[in-house]
């Protein structure tokens, strides 16, 4: 009879030591998400500011850093799982950049792009924002009419 009482005091322990092991975890994780889509934010930041400087070569390298920062990050972003085009849009983008049969295509479109990036900033999940990224991409480095 002690055996059986000891066995589920244990088996109650147990379940309590899981369920708070479970808790913390699940919280570790919600607290990294949050990490994870504060620096993604922080990187379109540095996007933004990057289309609103003069273009040179060493601003232009600048572009596709930060763009290429931005687009890596995204996958493991909370707005990637409520907008499933933010990391095409901005790869394809990185693309459009890093190719010499695009790039003068895409600087003529600063601006724009200035304008794109500051309605990810605000909210990173926009669809809006990221249905222009894929056209401009599609109008400047997959055009292939040229």
């Amino acid at each position: 009879m002690k055996k059986k009482y000891a066995m589920i005091i244990i088996l109650f322990l147990s379940t309590i030591i899981l369920c708070y092991k479970f808790i913390e975890s699940q919280s570790h994780r919600k607290d990294l998400q949050n990490s994870i889509d504060l620096a993604f934010k922080n990187q379109l930041s540095h996007v933004l500011s990057s289309f609103s400087m003069q273009v040179n070569d060493y601003t232009y390298r600048t572009m596709i850093s930060s763009v290429y920062n931005v687009a890596a990050m995204s996958e493991l972003t909370s707005f990637e799982k409520s907008n499933d085009n933010l990391d095409v849009s901005l790869h394809n983008l990185y693309i459009s950049l890093r190719e010499d049969k695009s790039k003068d295509k895409v600087l003529n479109r600063v601006e724009e792009l200035h304008d794109i990036f500051f309605i990810l900033v605000q909210d990173p999940s926009s669809h809006e924002a990221t249905d222009k990224l894929i056209q401009l991409s599609n109008e400047t480095f997959f055009n292939t009419e040229e």
